[in-house]
């Protein structure tokens, strides 16, 4: 069969691998308390529990990207998911906080070998411009359904199972996918990748990593170990950066930023993820604190969110050519800012309307900027440097996703007065989420200024 014939087969095997790497957070959060009951960790034990997955997946994503143009796409996504799939059975068996440690390196190794190869085999296999567009933001779809269904499973499967069942839930998924991919999928990779540079790998990871756990560690205790991490992690980025400019063979292909198209594309991706995942993760608590929601019910109300990022995304392609880039990321961020503005009048009678048009409006929102940002990427890029652009977009999404929630717990935490969102009550919450809320909304309303104010006219986009 052809790569033409089958292409909606490779997006659909591509998009598997993705929604267990979008999955496998909101599994976790929800299996949370069962796993401290279980293997009773310490108190920094736990926090690594939920961290070192994210900091593996954001520190090898350049590396991972770019030695899939390297050493073959293909190669890379069947290699990260077997890798997955191994994980999982260890985190499963897990009988200690070591052992399950473990398995998030492992997950998170994994994760990072499957999200950037996902992206850049769809840039190779549609050719069609329009094809490629509605491809992509099936893609991005993919992840906001990936973490709604997370706590779904999760929960279904906590009420008859012990905890480890929630991550056997990805073998079968990984086991037809691994399966079709070797049949199916065409293997692709850069034919002149020059020379490689174990020095950039070393930055990178070491940089990203700094920058990503300091910003966590900031937002959670103020430390001043948190600030001098970050400050180690932006000065390695910076030498990292200035290493590439040298290089006539960079691991990352910073050339590509010189083009104001490339570059709002990348800060797009970046500041979606930030108002989405920021107030989410505090409605999230507020569903199972205050209201009492199992983890499955917890999942059910995020699902407008969900299926309204399914629908918008697909459509993000058409909305482009027809508004141009300037508009269509401008409308998206104010219909952010609008639907973040929302949640702030949480508090009355009208609360369950307020959230449902709330998760609505963000999940159209985001998802149009978030897929018109990776459309751009990924066409910005010639195809043998697919996997590295791809790490550009995986990197931003998971920068942004940290930041919001670093950033926007900060603010929460000022407003709450350092308690705990269960110990502060219900009317402090809704005081604490109206200025969270608003301050979001505010930095999407000056980024939807700044899109319509630099970002060029639609016939000079790729300027």
């Amino acid at each position: 069969m052809k790569v033409r014939d089958n292409r909606w087969l490779v997006l659909g095997l591509m998009c598997s691998g993705l929604l267990l790497v979008a999955m496998d957070n909101t599994i976790l959060n929800v299996a949370l308390p069962a796993i401290a009951a279980s293997l009773l960790p310490s108190a920094t034990g736990l926090l690594w529990i939920v961290d070192l997955y994210s900091l593996v997946v954001a520190g090898l994503l350049v590396t991972a990207g770019t030695a899939s143009d390297r050493l073959g796409r293909k190669r890379f996504f069947i290699a990260g998911m077997v890798l997955f799939g191994v994980a999982s059975v260890v985190a499963a068996a897990a009988d200690s906080t070591t052992i399950l440690l473990l398995s998030r390196v492992l997950r998170g190794i994994g994760g990072a070998m499957i999200m950037p190869a996902t992206l850049s085999i769809i840039r190779t296999v549609f050719t069609d411009d329009r094809e490629r567009a509605f491809a992509i933001g099936i893609w991005t779809s993919t992840a906001a359904a990936g973490a709604a269904i997370g706590p779904i499973v999760a929960g279904a499967m906590l009420e008859r199972f012990w905890w480890g069942s929630v991550f056997l839930t990805s073998l079968p998924i990984i086991v037809v996918a691994v399966a079709l991919t070797i049949v199916h999928v065409p293997e692709s990779r850069d034919p002149n990748p020059g020379r490689f540079d174990p020095p950039s790998v070393v930055l990178s990871m070491a940089s990203i990593v700094g920058i990503v756990y300091g910003i966590k560690e900031l937002a959670s205790h103020a430390s001043t170990t948190a600030a001098v991490v970050l400050a180690a992690g932006l000065v390695l980025g910076a030498v990292f950066i200035r290493r590439q400019n040298r290089l006539d063979s960079p691991l990352l292909d910073l050339s590509l930023f010189k083009a104001k198209r490339f570059t709002a594309a990348t800060l797009s991706v970046l500041l979606s993820f930030f108002g989405f995942f920021g107030v989410v993760f505090f409605l999230t608590q507020y569903f199972q604190v205050y209201e009492g929601f199992s983890p499955l019910t917890t999942g059910v109300w995020l699902l407008p969110l969900a299926l309204a990022s399914l629908l918008a995304s697909p459509l993000t392609g058409a909305i482009v050519r027809m508004l141009g880039m300037r508009i269509a990321l401008a409308g998206s961020f104010g219909l952010i800012a609008v639907s973040l503005s929302l949640f702030a009048l949480l508090g009355g009678s009208s609360d369950n309307v307020i959230i449902v048009l709330g998760f609505v409006g963000l999940g159209i929102g985001a998802s149009i900027a978030a897929t018109a940002g990776a459309q751009a990427i990924m066409t910005s890029a010639p195809p043998e440097r697919a996997g590295g652009a791809a790490a550009i977009q995986e990197t931003s999404f998971e920068l942004g996703a940290g930041l919001g929630v670093a950033i926007l717990g900060s603010v929460m935490a000022a407003e709450l007065g350092g308690r705990t969102i269960a110990e502060a009550g219900k009317a402090a919450f809704f005081d604490g989420l109206a200025t969270t809320a608003l301050v979001s909304a505010g930095v999407m309303l000056v980024t939807a200024a700044l899109a319509a104010l630099w970002l060029p006219a639609r016939e000079a986009e790729f300027v």
